[in-house]
């Protein structure tokens, strides 16, 4: 897991950090399953897309 990260003097938490990094890869995914049509099979697509992006961030601070 990340320290803190200082930006300008300005100390950010690591899990803001996690976010940030996680965003243009959940657009991408976001991105495939639409144009796949994957989201129209989907329940509650909000809610699957939120789950994809919890998904995300904690496999980052998992993983990184």
């Amino acid at each position: 897991m990340l320290a803190e990260c200082s930006l300008a003097g300005i100390y950010l938490p690591p899990f803001f950090v996690y976010a940030c990094t996680a965003l243009p890869i959940y657009l991408g995914i976001r991105f495939a399953l639409a144009r796949s049509g994957l989201l129209r099979w989907v329940w509650h697509p909000g809610l699957f897309e939120f789950a994809v992006s919890v998904c995300l961030v904690s496999l980052l601070v998992l993983y990184v």
